[in-house]
């Protein structure tokens, strides 16, 4: 869940009212990560997509506090109304979890019904409001360049990796030193060692 927020702008978490305990959600890392958080279908249980939204939210504020450090602590504003209404911070539907800086994106829940159409026009203007802001705090720049530097190294780690396995001497030794490593005859440490040695020609001390 987490690898699409390296490969885009903006990380969109889609939730249902009745999903569960967000707590599942938050230790495997997507809450922290998200900037929206979208409870869809909505209209099917109102009382449980509010819930949901109470729940999500105050987990979004503990995150800026404890989690993501490039998200800092602030007051929630006035919590949303029923689904409906149409201006951006007042609209029915969506809670902001912490706005302490109005040049620091603070991650959103919005209530949503994709069928009815309900709330779609809020979740769009959250989405404007973050590219304008993202851009204009020079925090979107930022995120691309990232990404284009983690997608670099990628491609040299899998490459480097796969030449690697692909080298005559690690294809000969790999099998056995990964059964000896298996058996505890001899550390992960020292088959490493062994396997690079033979695939640089370096002397094991070298690689030490």
């Amino acid at each position: 869940e987490t690898a699409v927020a390296n490969m885009t702008d903006m990380f969109v978490l889609l939730q249902l009212p009745n999903a569960g305990d967000d707590l599942q959600a938050i230790k495997k890392g997507v809450m922290e990560i998200a900037d929206l958080v979208v409870i869809n279908k909505a209209d099917l249980d109102a009382r449980a997509a509010t819930r949901a939204e109470a729940q999500i939210t105050s987990s979004l504020r503990i995150l800026s506090q404890h989690g993501n450090p490039e998200r800092s602590p602030g007051r929630p504003k006035n919590a949303s109304a029923p689904l409906g209404g149409s201006e951006l911070g007042e609209r029915g539907g969506e809670h902001v979890a912490a706005h302490h800086n109005d040049t620091q994106w603070h991650p959103k829940v919005v209530q949503i019904s994709a069928l009815l159409g309900q709330g779609v026009d809020g979740f769009w203007a959250a989405v404007t409001q973050y590219r304008q802001l993202q851009t204009a705090n020079g925090r979107l720049a930022a995120r691309r360049e990232k990404q284009a530097l983690a997608w670099m190294w990628e491609r040299i780690d899998a490459g480097l990796k796969q030449s690697f396995r692909q080298h005559p001497q690690v294809r000969h030794l790999l099998p056995q030193l990964q059964a000896d490593v298996a058996a505890g005859r001899i550390a992960a440490s020292t088959a490493a060692r062994n396997l690079l040695s033979a695939q640089s020609g370096q002397a094991l001390s070298a690689i030490e």
